[in-house]
This record gives C-alpha cells, structure tokens and sequence, in this order.
C-alpha cells in the first residue's frame, strides 16, 4: 500500500538478461539472433538496441549513428542521453547490484508502494517491432521471451504479474500463444505496441480473432509505445532526432490506435474488451474524444453507422489512461474522462521515471480521493479483485 491505499502498477518493466535466447530460444532460431558479448565471450548488457535479427537492429541505433553521450562514461544509463530523472541518481544501485533480478523487482515496488505490479518488457519492446518478420520466428521469440517472464515472476506470483508478448506478424499464431500464455503461464494480458503491423489498421478485421480471443479469456490488452522502433511513423517524419520522435511518438501513436479502435467499431463490436494506453500520460484523451464528437453529427450515419455509444461512453466502458504521478494536469484529465478510468504507469526502471517517487507525486498533485482512485486503478484494468489483494498482502508478510 502507498499511505493506505491500494496501488497497482499498470506498468512497471523489467530487464531482460543478457543471456534470455541462449537460454530461452528455441535452438532453431539461435543462428538469427545475435547479441553484445563482452571479452569473456557471454552475452552482457549493451546499449540499447544491439540486438541483431535477421542481419538488423532492433531498434533506431543506425539513425543516432553521430549522437555522443553528453555525461560521463560511468552513467548507469545505456542510452546517449544529455539528462535523466533516474539514472545517475543512485536510486537504481539496489537493482543494478543484484543485475535487476526478481527480488531487485520486488524492492523496487516496495520502496514506491505498489501491492501489485505489471510487468512489461524493456529490449523487448523492440524485438518484433518490425514488419514483414517471419511470422515463425515472431513465434519464437515471443516464446522465449514469455517463457523467462514466467519463470521470473515465480519469486512472488501474487505480487508479480505479467503480460504477453504476442507474435502479431500471425495474428493466429498470436492468439495460440495468448491462449498458452494465459492459461498454462498465468499472463494476465498481452503488450501490443500502438504502431501499425504490416499495414494492419487497429480497425482491420485482421485484429478480430485476437479482440475477441482477450474477451473471451478475460484479460487486458495494453497499448505500449516505445520510441525506437524501425517501423514506427514517426521516423519518416523526424528522421535522426530522437527527442521529436519521443515526444511525439508516445502521445501521437496512442491516439491514432484509440482513434481507431472508436471509430472503426472494435469497442462496439468487442464490448468486453479491456484496453490500457500506458506509458503516454493521459491528458490528450479528454481533447481527443471531444475531437471525435465534434465530428460525430456529421460522419457517423455516412461513415459509421454501426456505433451506437458517443466515444466518451465508449471510453468510459472499455479504456483506461495512465499517468506517471508528477503531470500537471492530472486533476482536470479526471474531472473529464474520470479518475476510475486511470491508472498509474511508474516506468521503473526506464531513464525517464520517477521511482521512487511516483506515487508520491500523485499524492501531492491531486486531492487523495482522486488519487486514491488512480492508484488502484489498475486492478480495473487488469481485472484484479479484492482476493488478489489478499494474496498479495500474504505473499508481502511472508518476504
């Protein structure tokens, strides 16, 4: 508990080790996948972005090709950043000491206050983040990747929960791999990112069996971006310079996916789903949904009959927005779309977080009923129920 509320991290990421595909990988597709490796030959933590698949990078590092690091050589953070909330603080020495394992996991949610947390990928944001993959080694991939998650997140399961990785080149394979994920591993949803997949719009029919394979198991889609992905749109239009793409990408990816996903009928025609849009703060979603009913009169007979809600219903009944506690304007955000619709996303342990201050922000920024509302708000979103607290509590006074 944070001050005697309940908080659920709707987003908190791990770091992957160094070594998951040669532990984790099925064997066949070890000769596409290659990794930093230090003088001992074993894998290690590189900069962010150096895996190689297929002969390419995971993510933009060619683009930021003439780009320095601006601190010193010892910064904790592998990204070539001129600053950070986090890093360089001493804040994350705990995790780094223990190479950020399950129990520098469970640390860091007690230090911010989290009861449960969500746990979302680090490199692996980037990993299939791409089109025109072989839909098979998505697969694997994806399946290294879950099957790690769900060994590491065995050190407190009540408290550590965890969302898939989904091979969405197939959206078949995909839903095979929910399915597996859910109910032989315990994943509580899926991680999709909000960029387009090999030109599949969020409205595509393409998405239907995967929509409808989360209502019927029950669980959550969440909406992540992560800026440096090599199919992200915001490439072509901010090419090398990685701080447009980062404050673009995050608010402007997120909305064109809730624009679809309203317009084109996915919460009409999949009432049950839950969606989160997290790690993109929420203050766009009130102004986007006015967007959408200004346009309402005119459009929706001509162009979308089908819609029987106003998009503010629609979001009321399937959405969920995260904050990250210190923003501004988070008071008036809930007076619009209502703080029952919010949630928190700490971001440990990404160079732009707060932790451990997250929670505390929230709590100085708003009045503590709404605050109240958007710690817990997460357990919306995922489905979480007052017996999960109760496990959660157990599994924290047995540590």
């Amino acid at each position: 508990m944070k001050d005697g509320l309940r908080f659920v991290d709707s987003d908190m990421h791990i770091m992957e080790p160094p070594d998951l595909f040669d532990r984790y990988l099925d064997p066949a597709f070890r000769h596409r996948i290659s990794v930093p490796v230090g003088a001992d030959g074993r894998p290690k933590r590189g900069v962010a972005g150096l895996t190689i698949i297929d002969g390419l990078p995971t993510s933009d590092m060619d683009l930021q090709q003439y780009r320095k690091r601006v601190r010193p050589a010892g910064s904790q953070t592998t990204q070539p950043l001129s600053g950070s909330r986090l890093f360089d603080t001493g804040r994350l020495d705990f995790a780094i000491e223990r190479d950020y394992n399950a129990e520098a996991q469970v640390m860091g949610m007690e230090l911010e206050g989290v009861d449960i947390a969500v746990l979302y990928p680090t490199s692996g944001l980037a990993l299939i983040a791409r089109d025109n993959m072989d839909p098979r080694l998505s697969l694997a991939i994806c399946q290294a990747y879950n099957n790690w998650i769900h060994e590491f997140t065995r050190y407190s399961p009540d408290r550590l929960k965890w969302v898939a990785m989904l091979p969405v080149h197939d959206v078949h394979l995909a839903c095979r791999e929910l399915i597996r994920c859910v109910r032989e591993l315990g994943a509580v949803g899926s991680f999709i990112r909000p960029n387009l997949v090999n030109d599949h719009y969020w409205h595509s029919n393409y998405w239907d069996p995967l929509y409808s394979v989360h209502e019927e198991l029950n669980v959550t889609w969440g909406f992540h971006e992560g800026v440096s992905a090599v199919y992200s749109r915001m490439i072509p239009l901010y090419g090398e310079n990685r701080f447009y793409r980062h404050v673009a990408s995050h608010w402007i990816e997120m909305q064109q996916a809730m624009v679809a996903m309203i317009i084109g009928g996915v919460f009409e025609f999949h009432p049950r789903l839950r969606v989160g849009f997290l790690e993109a703060q929420n203050s766009w979603a009130p102004g986007l949904l006015s967007r959408i009913e200004w346009d309402y009169p005119q459009y929706r007979d001509s162009h979308a009959p089908y819609l029987t809600l106003t998009p503010r219903e629609y979001f009321r009944r399937n959405c969920w927005a995260a904050v990250e506690g210190s923003e501004p304007e988070i008071e008036a955000t809930a007076g619009l779309i209502g703080a029952d619709r919010m949630c928190v996303s700490t971001d440990y342990p990404h160079f732009d977080s707060n932790f451990p201050h997250v929670s505390e922000n929230l709590l100085k920024n708003v009045p503590r009923e709404i605050a109240a509302q958007i710690l817990i708000g997460g357990a919306h979103l995922y489905g979480f129920t007052e017996a999960d607290f109760n496990k959660a509590d157990a599994a924290a006074a047995r540590a």
